[in-house]
């Protein structure tokens, strides 16, 4: 501590006065847009967050957002991601602009938001002269109004052909009123449903699981991103007998961190194997273990069309990590191959090694390593980002 004798009395400083907020003004809106795109400026962004630290004050859900609204009509966008905003029911006009304002937007991302359900119905009103492609509604809580509007949305939109509801606390009960409006859309190509919740502490997956496979067995579907909705191995049964049918179109699917298990693991890949159609398969977190990492070696080379396969964090052992890596032969058709996560060891090292130097696979297609260690006067595996 500081022996000098120290006359500073806090008591006698002056209280900073707090700094008022600022004004949101259209003009305002515009200089931000140039910091997220380039001229014409034709992908609009709001972050709630990044408006309250700029501003220095709290937003308000209906002056703030009717300068949004504003900005939105006075141009012709491609693509408009609004974030973690509250959008009120109490300015019916207000409610009307914005809805009039997304009816020429292709892409629309409304993520972490909380909408009326009179916004659901404002946009099935105006489906048939929307011209939307992309609707994402990440974070996004759908009631059971709000998903029966969704539907009804689905089956009169003729261009919509992306559709995200991750997150947005649908139970299986929702999530069959929504995969009822998928199924029965005639542009839908691509469905993100992660992140399902259950009625009790659990999800009925054996129902979903029912709801996907005659989804993917009467629709076009192109992509199928279902990551945390509880699937066990059995439930990858009816998914592999899609892969397997001559009707299949699904190009890439993605069940990461469910729990399939070293069965699920089997089902995938002998269907991959037996269908070819498919390019992409990420079962990341799914504690396959190395039973499931076997499977994965043995009908790794009869996956012909697979493209990217992601095995992150699935507790593989080093052998099998070795079979899956010694089935890559040149030339590779892979693009992309995640194993980190899992287990190696020094033999690990060198087949990567080899395979790199080979120029089997580049270094920028795997995520995975090796390095001379010192200390252990071998090789051992690093990863690569």
């Amino acid at each position: 501590m500081c022996d000098l004798p120290c006359n500073y009395d806090p008591c006698s400083c002056m209280r900073t006065l707090p700094e008022k907020g600022r004004t949101f003004t259209t003009l305002l809106l515009h200089c931000w847009q140039r910091e997220y795109d380039k001229r014409p400026y034709k992908n609009f962004q709001f972050r709630r967050l990044d408006f309250e630290e700029r501003m220095n004050r709290g937003y308000h859900c209906i002056r703030d957002f009717r300068t949004i609204v504003n900005f939105l009509m006075q141009r012709r966008l491609f693509s408009v991601s609004v974030w973690s905003v509250v959008v009120s029911n109490k300015d019916v006009r207000l409610l009307q602009d914005f809805a009039r304002s997304l009816q020429n937007v292709p892409r629309i991302e409304l993520r972490l938001m909380r909408l009326p359900h009179e916004f659901f119905v404002m946009l099935r009103l105006r489906a048939h002269i929307m011209q939307l492609s992309d609707l994402s509604l990440e974070g996004t809580t759908l009631s059971c109004k709000a998903a029966s509007m969704l539907r009804e949305f689905l089956l009169a939109s003729k261009t919509l052909h992306t559709l995200n509801v991750s997150s947005c606390s649908l139970s299986q009960y929702n999530f069959a009123i929504v995969a009822d409006g998928v199924h029965k859309s005639s542009s839908m190509r691509n469905f993100y449903a992660s992140r399902l919740i259950g009625e009790n502490l659990t999800l009925d997956t054996e129902k979903i699981a029912s709801i996907v496979g005659s989804l993917l067995m009467q629709n076009k579907l192109v992509e199928l991103t279902m990551q945390q909705c509880e699937f066990v191995a059995q439930d990858m049964e009816v998914i592999a007998e899609y892969l397997v049918s001559p009707r299949c179109v699904l190009r890439k699917l993605n069940l990461a961190y469910n729990l399939i298990s070293a069965d699920g693991a089997m089902f995938l890949m002998g269907g991959i194997a037996k269908g070819g159609t498919l390019e992409l398969l990420d079962i990341s977190g799914n504690s396959i273990g190395s039973h499931g990492g076997e499977w994965v070696a043995k009908y790794f080379s009869s996956c012909y069309m697979l493209q990217h396969l992601y095995l992150n964090d699935n507790k593989i052992d080093a052998e099998a990590i070795n079979l899956i890596l010694l089935t890559l032969k040149k030339p590779c058709r892979m693009k992309r191959l995640q194993l980190y996560g899992n287990l190696f060891d020094a033999r690990t090292a060198m087949i990567m090694r080899r395979l790199l130097d080979a120029k089997v696979v580049l270094q920028e297609e795997i995520d995975i390593s090796y390095t001379y260690d010192e200390a252990l006067q071998d090789y051992r595996i690093v990863p690569w980002r």
